[in-house]
């Protein structure tokens, strides 16, 4: 009576098996390699749930993901994301592939895998060095999804010829702590403080183009005693315009500044930045009510650039007009009201142009 046992397993696990509904591993390799795209891009949905098995099928997958047609490459990028190292791998292999709209989609799909696809961090870097500026790019983009793994790459990367190369590895270490942030700004300041005067300039540039993460940079370069570096330091962060409390402290600091050039620029600077970002009306303001000349020289300049929205200090620059002794300060408001170039600021303006402030002759 126990014979029949293992007869009635054996059906009900063919039984189970068929009611997964997948397909023979031998059926889905012909479905991948079918004339019929639809056919293809469904196989791929699947082929992820064979596990190691499926791996086996990944050339016909890399064939699809050459496919021209989106639904067709987009089934296969998705399919080799899915699988993993496998993936990754194949991904990896598609670096060095001769058509370029191949290779910078193989790069952008390794940084959607981000830290699953730390295996493949040499050739991504390899191909930091591609001519294409798609890949290189993507490349960067993608080691910076995969973290504090391809930090030394992307900072070697920031010193590379390669412009987009540089620009995705900006991009990438942009998004990190500042703790990197801090060692980005340690790479690259040996450079701006090179005695070679092209280098200098050339590091100046590609520091300003990286945006956010070259702010560290330039306020570790206002430290410095180099006056040249100071000033392409300010210039370099008006160019980025990135409004942080650190920016503008270290902006206000240079109203003190040993060259009259430094100190006009950083005050033009948060001028603009002012008018876009009421916080720094607000940082600067205050500095109205300094009795140091050179403070209260900075803030007219910079509340003048500022437009209209410096206007709610008006009646204080007013004050200077009529009450101080000093002829620079009240030169300088008069050109701050002049700036600002409301209409009330202009009034003002123009009443003490004329003499018409109470002492303002005896004064001038």
């Amino acid at each position: 009576m126990r014979k029949p046992i293992p007869f009635l397993l054996g059906s009900i696990l063919i039984t189970v098996g068929c009611a997964t509904g997948r397909p023979p591993l031998k059926s889905l390799a012909r479905q991948l390699r079918s004339p019929n795209p639809d056919v293809r891009v469904k196989a791929m949905t699947v082929l992820p749930d064979y596990g190691d098995e499926g791996a086996t099928l990944l050339p016909a997958v890399v064939e699809n993901f050459r496919d021209r047609r989106e639904p067709v490459y987009r089934g296969a990028e998705n399919a080799l994301v899915r699988m993993k190292e496998p993936g990754a791998q194949a991904l990896g292999s598609l670096l060095s592939d001769r058509d370029s709209w191949v290779r910078c989609r193989a790069a952008a799909s390794l940084g959607r895998m981000g830290k699953e696809a730390v295996g493949v961090i040499p050739q991504l870097v390899e191909s930091l060095r591609d001519s294409d500026f798609c890949v290189a790019e993507k490349s960067a983009l993608a080691l910076g999804a995969m973290g504090d793994a391809a930090v030394p790459a992307l900072l070697s990367a920031l010193k590379s010829d390669n412009a987009a190369a540089r620009r995705g590895a900006a991009r990438s270490l942009g998004y990190m702590s500042p703790e990197i942030h801090a060692q980005v700004a340690a790479a690259l300041l040996p450079d701006l403080l090179s005695d070679d005067p092209f280098l200098r300039g050339e590091t100046a540039m590609n520091v300003t183009a990286m945006g956010k993460v070259g702010v560290p940079v330039f306020l570790e370069a206002l430290k410095q005693k180099d006056d040249d570096l100071r000033q392409r330091a300010v210039d370099g962060l008006g160019e980025i315009g990135l409004v942080t409390p650190e920016v503008v402290e270290a902006l206000i600091g240079l109203y003190k500044d040993s060259q009259r050039t430094i100190r006009l620029k950083a005050s033009l600077c948060l001028g603009r930045m002012g008018q876009r970002d009421e916080s720094v009306y607000k940082a600067v303001a205050p500095g109205l009510a300094s009795k140091d000349k050179d403070i209260l020289l900075g803030t007219l300049r910079a509340l003048g650039a500022m437009g209209g929205a410096a206007e709610p200090s008006l009646p204080q620059i007013v004050y200077l007009l009529e009450e101080s002794t000093d002829v620079d300060l009240r030169n300088e408001a008069a050109e701050a009201l002049i700036s600002m170039g409301t209409r009330a600021s202009l009034a003002a303006a123009e009443r003490y142009t004329r003499g018409q402030y109470k002492g303002s002759k005896d004064k001038k």
